[in-house]
């Protein structure tokens, strides 16, 4: 599921989109070994240059690893939310820079653990989605706190309330991409300048922090949020759980700090997991 290969100073390391997994046990044990091993040579390291490989129907796999939730896992939805969460976050507060280098489809799960590095390079034909809401389920393990902090309500909504896929230059401008490589080369390139500063922050750590497109209590935000439930309501002739519950997490989560964001986040996404009637009538993608 991980590998990982030196490339001169920095570590490589390729995931498998289709196996990155929040709930996971599996997943989540590989992944802390290779947090330990990153935390132990981390001195020695110029940066994290993280891949990932992307296999046919990997856009529609989120549905597969919940086929079996039931209410009685909730608590253990939770506790395994938790867990990842954690490790996610070993990875954003590594202490070196961690790029996250993508090409092609990146999708749900993967774009939710590339968001959790602190810089992120696309080649040309780079795609990103989060397509949660189209399988009847909210985005987990700070796909929407991310998200949101990083291209602020407005721009966030496409992604996460419509499961539009962005292609490089719109995840650029929306801030979920540093910059664009046109090859390969361009991409080593943009690499090594980034190990060259050793800065490794997600923007809201940072003490002067404002979310772009102004605050949550700004005159515009105020309005567009006042009309957003019924024109969700609206576009889907009727009540849409996922995408009602994604702008809760959305509003709620920026009303507290990013901890306390990934706890409502979860707790939502167990909300439309672990209830089958609220996907009725919902197909993968």
């Amino acid at each position: 599921m991980i590998t990982t290969h030196p490339t001169g100073a920095a570590l490589g390391v390729l995931m498998k989109a289709r196996t990155i997994n929040p709930l996971s046990r599996l997943f989540q044990r590989e992944l802390a070994t290779l947090l330990d091993k990153l935390e132990l040579q981390r001195d020695k390291l110029s940066a994290v240059i993280i891949g990932f490989d992307a296999d046919q129907g990997a856009t529609s796999h989120e549905l597969e690893h919940l086929m079996a939730l039931t209410p009685a896992q909730a608590a253990d939805c939770m506790h395994m939310l938790t867990a990842y969460n954690a490790l996610l976050l070993r990875l954003e507060n590594l202490g070196v820079p961690v790029i996250a280098a993508l090409a092609g489809e990146v999708s749900g799960h993967a774009l939710g653990l590339a968001l959790a590095c602190p810089h992120r390079i696309g080649l040309h034909d780079a795609r990103l989605s989060l397509p949660q809401v189209q399988l009847g389920l909210a985005p987990v393990a700070g796909e929407i706190a991310r998200t949101v902090r990083l291209a602020g309500v407005q721009a966030a909504m496409p992604l996460l309330l419509d499961g539009v896929v962005l292609n490089a230059m719109q995840a650029q401008q929306a801030g979920l991409l540093h910059a664009i490589a046109a090859g390969e080369a361009e991409l080593a390139q943009l690499t090594a300048n980034v190990q060259d500063t050793r800065a490794s922050r997600q923007p809201w750590q940072a003490r002067h922090y404002r979310l772009p497109g102004g605050a949550l209590d700004s005159a515009p935000l105020r309005a567009l949020l006042q009309a957003a439930p019924a024109r969700l309501r609206e576009r889907a002739g009727g009540p849409h759980p996922a995408a009602e519950a994604i702008l809760c997490a959305m509003v709620e989560g920026l009303q507290v700090d990013f901890a306390h964001a990934l706890h409502i986040e979860s707790r939502y996404f167990c909300q439309t997991a672990i209830n089958p009637a609220l996907r009725k009538g919902v197909s993968p993608l």
